[in-house]
């Protein structure tokens, strides 16, 4: 079987949905309970603490450490950021995933492809955030990554470090504001489903209303029929 090429699935809807369906049905991908806020928060409690290291820097790290840096820590955790952000997008669908490729193929085939709500950059970025063993072609992004972890350059590392925190706060609040949207959207549908029942009963109720009518005009008519049958 083909090695899961994430490019290949931007490329190729009809081939994504034949990895996606092939994850559901091994159960990789299955029916799950909404728990976006969950990963929502996990995703906010790693951009906090991203944040908080990164300011250190400027200050009390230097006092501490003197010529060590920790900008290769806050790029990983700027990217499990990333990923627990498309993980609450997957979620709010419903599933729930076993692994990385397969949350991947989730979000190109829903998000990407029929629901556009996210654009190949962002697609790269999540693909950025994953290791190496569960996808077989990464991104830039990801190589920069791998180097920064073993680069002992402090320049490059805060210049990638800087640049992944701009990415990691971007793509969090856009998935924000997408789960937002689809929470309106579900109100919406709640209300819309709500006056439709409305709407029937009160069709229902102008029937029996009609029909009683009916009745009552047919009982006057024979009433009125049998007063004149009288008289005759």
């Amino acid at each position: 079987m083909k090695k899961p090429d994430w490019r290949v699935w931007i490329k190729d809807k009809e081939e994504c949905g034949h990895w996606l369906n092939n994850y559901i049905g091994k159960k990789v991908l299955r029916k799950s309970e909404d728990e976006s806020r969950l990963y929502l928060n996990k995703s906010n409690h790693n951009l906090n603490f991203a944040n908080w290291v990164f300011e250190k820097h400027q200050d009390e790290i230097p006092k501490i450490f003197r010529d060590e840096t920790f900008y290769d820590w806050i790029i990983n955790i700027y990217y499990y950021a990333i990923y627990h952000s498309a993980s609450a997008l997957i979620s709010r669908e419903g599933y729930s995933s076993k692994n990385h490729s397969a949350s991947l193929c989730f979000l190109i085939y829903y998000n990407y492809h029929l629901q556009n709500k996210i654009s190949k950059e962002d697609v790269e970025l999540v693909a950025s955030s994953l290791n190496k063993e569960d996808i077989e072609t990464l991104g830039n992004s990801k190589e920069l990554r791998e180097r920064a972890s073993y680069d002992v350059h402090e320049l490059f590392e805060k210049k990638l470090a800087e640049q992944i925190r701009e990415k990691a706060v971007d793509f969090v609040n856009k998935i924000k504001m997408l789960l937002e949207e689809k929470s309106e959207e579900d109100k919406d549908n709640e209300k819309s489903k709500e006056k439709n029942e409305d709407n029937k009963e009160i069709i229902e109720i102008n029937k029996e209303k009609k029909s009683k009518n009916s009745e009552e005009k047919k009982e006057e008519k024979d009433i009125k029929q049998g007063v004149n049958d009288e008289q005759k």
